[in-house]
């Protein structure tokens, strides 16, 4: 099952400074983040899967058809742009 949804995620820059709290669009399948529209560029789901070791959460890797990269916790709550 397919859903789309606008969260309000905490987005933090490759140095872990907090640029703020943005509006990001998520579309989830199966409950997993699977596409993202941030700061007007479309991110697709990479296959990499991983931790955030300060937190523990767990993330997924998302890129642009022209390799810019971020990660996103499962929820879609936190962006960690890369």
């Amino acid at each position: 099952m397919n859903s789309k949804q606008t969260i309000e995620a905490k987005v933090i820059d490759t140095n872990h400074r907090l640029r703020g709290w943005m509006n990001v669009d998520v579309e989830f399948h199966q409950n997993l983040p699977v596409e993202v529209i941030h700061d007007g560029k479309t991110y697709t789901y990479t296959g990499k899967d991983g931790v955030w070791m300060s937190t523990g959460r767990e993330t997924r890797e998302m890129a642009t058809p022209e390799d810019a990269r971020l990660w996103i916790t499962l929820d879609g709550h936190i962006v960690l742009e890369d």
